[in-house]
């Protein structure tokens, strides 16, 4: 502790010490508690009136020994007093201090209080509260002086002081050190603040705790928000006005007799439907033609948008797509596909050379069955492969008899085959560099296996986008159960005759 002795306004326990009449004394261990027993001394005859933090180095509130006393970087006070004498005494440190002096300054004091008043508080709020917390400060030590010197000043001083002290305590509380300053960009109508009209782009001074700020605009969505003040903390925000649009949604259709439906009311197809809710609220929306429909929801905040265009087929076009269906359920077709076979993709030939695949197919189709033959050639680098084998699978061309599988305008027949035939694979082992044309697995080390070596059997998935009658686009993906056990992605041609 610096040469400082601090009075409270608190009654303290320590004892009381008086040389004489005229001198206040204490004494301990050392210089900083003999100050503290000082102070004590100069308390014991008054009464608590207020209440502040007790600590080592604040006991009363305000110092005697420097010129300006801070308490949490706003109470203030100027009482300064000099001439404390410092002094061993029977193995301990004492201090004391002349009461002349003391009630000298305390007389200035009272000067200096008599002169306050609110026309002297500054002009900007944070400074105002600065200044009143000294006032407050100056207002509780000369309490607690008066009350020492009660018998030698006038009769009503303290009664004086502490109705000076209710009145700035009362002005105090009109008054904050934390500000809310909201700045709004773009058009409104009115901004509140626990529910009273301010302006923006403003600090509004407001007691600590929880508060809430309203925006409305004819413009815009409703802002409600909450924020929180702490004490010596402000709250600043930019709010953009161009963050809260209303909700719209604009839904069209090819067909523009479609009937549109938002949240059950029918709506004009292609018109912006603005919504001055905001609340997050789902409505829901359906687009129907000619037994078809579509539907979802939208969600009410604000900026939110929704542009959608939905596609419906006429009777015409639907009996269209599927006679196109019909075209591959009493047929026969010609496939030619390219397809890229992943050896490496096999745990036991991760070092093969991936190979280039040509395959052709002459597939016949009886409503719902897949048959005919095929053949297969492949080449890399330094690897060949032949196979020759037999399709036989299932294909689905409708649902039902006049609903086609559809991407959009797209007829597409999937289908499921199996291919069995045999094959010769030379595949070349870039590890071991040497070409390799049988293929026993880590758990099968028989070395001559014909089924297992030149055996073909392989699973084939496939989907034609049909363009017409007579030309689809066939895309696949095969995996080979023999051999090398490969997999094969590809695309290629399927042509009607």
């Amino acid at each position: 502790m610096t040469n400082k002795l601090l009075l409270t306004l608190l009654l303290c326990s320590t004892s009381l010490l008086i040389a004489n009449d005229n001198i206040y004394k204490g004494c301990g261990e050392n210089e900083n508690e003999a100050r503290i027993n000082l102070a004590n001394n100069i308390s014991t005859k008054i009464e608590s009136t207020t209440s502040l933090e007790k600590s080592n180095s604040s006991i009363f509130g305000f110092e005697l020994f420097s010129k300006t006393f801070k308490k949490n970087s706003k109470q203030t006070s100027n009482l300064s007093l000099k001439n404390v004498q410092i002094s061993n005494e029977n193995d301990k440190v004492c201090a004391t201090i002349d009461k002349d002096e003391l009630f000298i300054l305390t007389k200035q004091l009272i000067t200096k209080i008599d002169n306050y008043n609110e026309k002297s508080l500054p002009k900007y709020e944070k400074d105002k509260v600065i200044k009143l917390n000294e006032i407050l400060s100056d207002i509780k030590n000369c309490i607690v002086l008066s009350e020492v010197y009660q018998n030698v000043l006038e009769k009503d001083t303290t009664k004086n002081l502490q109705q000076k002290q209710k009145y700035f305590l009362n002005l105090r509380k009109q008054y904050h050190s934390q500000f809310v300053k909201i700045t709004i960009i773009g058009d409104f109508s009115k901004l509140e603040i626990d529910n009273i009209k301010q302006n923006h782009n403003k600090e509004l001074f407001l007691k600590s705790g929880n508060h809430k700020f309203k925006i409305t605009s004819s413009k815009y969505c409703e802002i409600e928000k909450e924020f929180t003040l702490n004490s010596s903390e402000d709250f600043e925000t930019i709010i953009n006005m161009d963050e809260y649009n209303f909700p719209y949604i604009i839904v069209d259709s090819n067909k523009k007799d479609a009937v549109l439906s938002i949240n059950n009311e029918n709506k004009i197809l292609g018109d912006k439907h603005i919504f001055k809710n905001c609340d997050g609220t789902n409505i829901p929306y359906w687009v129907t033609y000619n037994n078809q429909k579509e539907n979802g929801n939208f969600t009410l905040n604000p900026n939110e948008s929704l542009e959608k265009s939905f596609i419906f087929y006429s009777n015409k076009e639907l009996s269209q797509f599927n006679e196109l269906s019909k075209s591959y359920e009493d047929t026969t077709r010609l496939e030619i596909k390219y397809g890229y076979m992943g050896v490496s993709l096999s745990d036991d030939y991760e070092d093969f050379e991936n190979i280039n695949t040509l395959q052709v197919n002459l597939i016949n189709t009886t409503k719902a069955f897949r048959y005919g033959f095929g053949a297969v050639y492949g080449q890399s680098d330094n690897s060949t492969i032949y196979e020759l084998y037999y399709n036989i699978g299932l294909q689905l061309s409708r649902l039902g008899e006049t609903s086609s599988i559809r991407l959009g305008p797209i007829v597409m027949i999937p289908s499921l085959t199996a291919q069995i035939g045999v094959g010769y694979h030379e595949l070349y082992d870039t590890k071991n560099e040497l070409l390799v044309d049988r293929f026993p697995t880590n758990e099968d080390i028989e070395e001559n296996n014909f089924s297992r070596d030149y055996g073909v059997l392989k699973t084939n998935f496939g989907i034609d986008f049909i363009v017409n009658k007579s030309i689809g686009i066939n895309i696949f993906a095969q995996k080979q159960f023999t051999m090398e056990k490969s997999t094969t992605f590809g695309a290629g041609l399927s042509l009607g005759f």
